[in-house]
């Protein structure tokens, strides 16, 4: 039962991640530079973590309906078509597959903390959401401690104050005569006050089995949470380090934060 929970939370989890990073795949060729309306901030400056926030903020509006010059697709609701989750170790087997899902509340984040450190190669960003909602239809079948577990219908999920840190640390090379960013580094610390999920349709529609399950994740989530959490941290690294390599491939970093004008 707990790696059934965890496939919603890493499902909606990893939307959150990519907020701030996430480059969707490119329709056409990159741009070769970066879009006019994005305010640019120098890196030798000593406003330089006050400027970057004026330009997340500046930009905030359009991240929500999503900016074709950086492929960021529209955040406000988040749609991905499907996602599949597989899992297939010790006593846990399970396949399971989320179509039409839909992600709302992104929109109403605050941003904690967002700092570049340079001379570090380093960016780390905070952020808190009151309240994200998930909805999809899912399908699922395998077994969990050899009990069967099987269900296709309708889920919802509920996260409510999810507060993510996450750090970028890089390393520069040559490209074209440019100077690039490969990140190196990714760290990813997570906190939830409360989580609420609902799977319809559990065990071929058996009512009662079904309502034990949905109150078992609902009752021990916390305790499931602590479990998972060393899976949920590397599911998101791997989900974030897919991003930002995109992101730092397309834009030079001498692009995404230059050097000061003399």
């Amino acid at each position: 039962m707990d790696r059934n929970w965890l496939m919603g939370l890493v499902l909606i989890l990893g939307v959150i991640i990519q907020i701030e990073w996430t480059a969707a795949n490119p329709t056409s060729e990159k741009p070769n530079q970066l879009p006019s309306f994005l305010k640019v901030c120098y890196r030798d400056s000593p406003d330089l973590n006050t400027c970057a926030r004026e330009s997340y903020e500046a930009l905030r509006p359009r991240l929500m309906e999503g900016i074709p010059e950086l492929y960021i697709p529209s955040m406000e609701p988040l749609i991905v078509p499907q996602v599949k989750m597989d899992q297939d170790s010790g006593a846990i087997f399970l396949h399971s597959v989320y179509r039409n899902v839909k992600v709302t509340g992104i929109s109403k984040h605050t941003v904690n903390e967002l700092r570049l450190e340079p001379s570090k190669l380093k960016f780390i960003v905070s952020l808190t959401f009151p309240k994200l909602h998930m909805e999809s239809d899912y399908s699922i079948k395998g077994k969990i401690m050899m009990m069967p577990l099987l269900g296709d219908g309708h889920c919802k999920v509920d996260l409510v104050n999810i507060t993510m840190r996450t750090e970028l640390i890089g390393q520069e090379y040559k490209k074209n005569g440019a100077n690039y960013l490969k990140i190196n580094t990714v760290k990813v610390k997570y906190e939830l006050s409360d989580v609420h999920i609902h799977l319809d349709n559990l065990f071929n529609g058996d009512k009662a089995l079904g309502d034990r399950m949905n109150e078992f994740l609902n009752e021990n989530w916390k305790a499931l949470a602590e479990e998972v959490r060393p899976l949920m941290t590397k599911a998101l690294v791997d989900i974030l380090r897919a991003s930002v390599d995109k992101l730092f491939a397309s834009f030079s970093y001498d692009d995404l934060v230059p050097k000061g004008k003399n």
